[in-house]
């Protein structure tokens, strides 16, 4: 059985990747059950043109657990490698899976040169690495006394800087009603996803910043973009994505 850093360092896609075929039984699996449960539908990745996006960073809004599998349903045919706070990792059946998922730990509240290399890589191959600016959910930004959105961590600049790549805004509405505070049972609210255009590190606007300030501003355009959408859900003349439409 290959160790698990073979998973995290090896492509998911392109030439010589590794078997997805633990990702296309899991996208099967979910696809089926959250369209029906969460009645999910996405917006704005058909014109993003997936298929010719070489190296992007999938950054999004975060309230729940569950919010890798709705981008990866957005996002699919193309696997998206997430960053999962390395504690995640310690159940090794869990760890096992999600690595074969494409998923790689970080450790949090550290520099973790190891992850960003690892990231880096990933995008210099022209791959998806999808990244929480947050850093954590909801839940626990109120826990920590934090604002509820909004507060994200220089990391997505840093790492959007070292690949060249563009980081690509999405927001989901009503994760955060999954599973709400003091209840045990899960709800199933209907859940709505939107991708925006990508942003770039390499615009004029950054030119004249010095590094420092570069990164901030490039920080705070990424959260005043993902939450900068309104529910597509209330504008009746948008349509949605095929592919969340199951019919692709």
């Amino acid at each position: 059985m290959k160790p698990l850093a073979y998973f995290h360092d090896t492509a998911a896609e392109g030439p010589e990747h590794f078997s997805q075929r633990f990702y296309v039984f899991l996208f099967i699996l979910i696809r089926f059950f959250w369209k029906t449960l969460f009645r999910f539908k996405s917006y704005g990745a058909d014109q993003l043109r997936l298929s010719s996006l070489q190296g992007a960073i999938i950054a999004g809004n975060h309230n729940s657990y569950l919010d890798p599998t709705f981008i990866m349903l957005a996002m699919r045919p193309r696997p998206v490698r997430f960053i999962a706070k390395e504690e995640f990792f310690k159940v090794k059946a869990i760890a096992r899976m999600a690595s074969w998922a494409g998923v790689f730990p970080i450790k949090r509240g550290t520099a973790d040169m190891k992850a960003i290399k690892r990231a880096v890589a990933m995008l210099k191959r022209g791959e998806l690495v999808g990244i929480f600016p947050e850093g954590t959910r909801g839940r626990n930004r109120k826990k920590a006394g934090h604002n509820e959105q909004r507060v994200a961590f220089g990391g997505t600049a840093l790492i959007a800087h070292l690949a060249r790549v563009p980081v690509v805004p999405v927001h989901l509405w009503n994760t955060e009603r999954i599973s709400p505070p003091k209840s045990r049972l899960w709800h199933f609210p209907r859940i709505t996803l939107s991708v925006g255009e990508p942003l770039s590190l390499t615009d004029e606007r950054y030119a004249n910043l010095s590094k420092d300030e570069r990164f901030a501003a490039f920080t705070a355009d990424i959260m005043t973009a993902i939450y900068a959408f309104e529910n597509p859900r209330d504008d009746a003349t948008r349509k949605p994505d095929e592919e969340s439409c199951g019919k692709k």
